[in-house]
């Protein structure tokens, strides 16, 4: 009767833990289908913010404020290369239409090396260039400790709301600048976030 009674314990054990892992693994996005654009405006002076890299300070230059709600498509993190002392993890974030069910079956999204890539198949509703204006590559740089540890919280699938500014960031060996267009893509293309406030839903 015993070990009746173990074996169940333990199949029971084993159908939480299944439940368990799924629910972290499998993360489906239940936010609105449809999102607004990013809300961005230029600072009427530029600032200059002192931030605490990894490596020691490292001066941003504040360019734009920014705000923006979207779907997580896929996350990155970095902790080796250069930019990782101050960035360390990138998100792939998309809005518009792009969430709508039949528009998001058919599009893939991938990151590797601070780049972010995306696929859709013939039976996609939208184009490669809604795509590319309704989606990015946002290098983000937490304004804080709390911060950081708000952004390793973020999944795939997430609905997140973050808000700061769009930044040059002026290393030893050079600057690194946000691109400040929705219409660009390639190299320099990519979001710089200095975030300051983090809301996942």
């Amino acid at each position: 009767m015993n070990v009746l009674r173990e074996k169940w314990i333990l199949m029971v054990a084993a159908v939480a833990s299944f439940a368990i892992i799924f629910a972290v693994i499998h993360n489906p996005y239940t936010g609105p289908d449809e999102l607004d654009d990013p809300v961005q405006s230029t600072l009427s002076q530029s600032e200059q913010v002192i931030h605490q890299g990894r490596k020691g300070p490292v001066t941003l230059e504040k360019l734009a404020s920014y705000q923006i709600t979207a779907a997580v498509k896929s996350r990155k993190d970095y902790a080796t290369d250069y930019p990782a002392q101050v960035s360390p993890l990138d998100l792939a974030l998309a809005w518009g239409e792009l969430n709508k069910p039949e528009v998001n079956d058919h599009v893939q999204y991938s990151q590797s090396g601070r780049w972010y890539y995306f696929r859709y198949d013939a039976n996609a509703s939208v184009d490669q260039a809604y795509i590319y204006q309704h989606s990015a590559n946002v290098h983000l740089i937490p304004e804080s400790k709390r911060i950081e540890r708000q952004l390793k919280r973020i999944r795939t699938n997430d609905l997140v709301q973050l808000e700061g500014y769009l930044v040059r960031v002026q290393f030893e060996t050079g600057s690194w600048t946000s691109s400040l267009s929705r219409q660009d893509t390639g190299d320099g293309s990519c979001e710089i976030l200095y975030v300051t406030s983090v809301r996942i839903d």
